[in-house]
């Protein structure tokens, strides 16, 4: 399982729109690594790495994402320093590549982003790219979106290998209080898989769609066909739509 913490106050102010969840979500999912938290904290040190020790401690990964550029604001690593009770240290790799793309001397907003905790990485130095950090299973990512895609890619391919998770969507006509009693007693006899239901608005030709995820795809398939035969009983069923591997 992985955790994700948003940092910055303009976020939780509204001033800026956050554009990086599904992204993250989406792309961690496709790899097999489905996201069990989501959390949004303000720039503050304290509340950084509050946030990153109780992440730790449920999640097999953490991705942070924001407060790593040269402004006053920008605290992330500082924060990660403490959640790990860890120094900060001048990493030589990242002041070069700092140095590199800023020129010298550095100004010391600049040079403070090569300040980094004891026990980091930075990856993609060598390339002349933007590092992706890294310090054990705790990932910290730029909050420009454009920036986090790059570093997304990179991420992806650091994680171990993990069968996909299958899935199938079930569209209906029926509204989700129609069967909510019925799919709840399903689940609880169809544990190996994950059910939710979401109403949909402004579709004419649905009302609602149930999903079904698990890592078993024999099972996820299983499931889904009773669904369906289910929905079809009652005159409900509009279509089914899947993405399990293998098809």
């Amino acid at each position: 399982m992985v955790s994700i913490l948003i940092i910055g106050d303009e976020i939780l102010s509204g001033s800026v729109r956050e554009a990086n969840l599904h992204p993250l979500i989406s792309g961690l999912a496709s790899v097999g690594y489905p996201v069990q938290e989501v959390r949004i904290v303000s720039d503050g040190v304290e509340h950084i790495a509050a946030a990153i020790r109780d992440l730790l401690k449920s999640a097999a990964y953490v991705v942070t994402v924001g407060g790593i550029g040269p402004t006053h604001d920008d605290r992330t690593l500082e924060a990660v320093a403490v959640a790990c009770d860890v120094p900060l240290v001048r990493n030589a790799e990242m002041l070069r590549f700092l140095e590199g793309r800023y020129g010298t001397p550095l100004t010391p907003m600049v040079e403070k982003m090569a300040d980094l905790p004891v026990g980091t990485e930075v990856q993609g130095c060598a390339q002349g790219r933007w590092p992706l950090i890294r310090r054990e299973q705790l990932f910290v990512l730029p909050g420009l979106p454009v920036a986090l895609l790059d570093k997304l890619q990179r991420l992806l391919g650091e994680l171990p290998p993990r069968r996909t998770v299958a899935q199938r969507k079930i569209y209906l006509t029926a509204d989700e209080s129609e069967f909510a009693d019925w799919l709840t007693a399903y689940q609880d006899r169809n544990g190996t898989v994950t059910i939710g239901s979401y109403p949909v608005h402004g579709q004419r030709d649905y009302a609602a769609h149930i999903d079904v995820r698990g890592d078993d795809r024999d099972e996820v398939l299983r499931c889904a066909g009773e669904l369906q035969a289910y929905a079809v009983q009652h005159n409900w069923f509009v279509r089914v739509e899947g993405d399990s591997p293998g098809e």
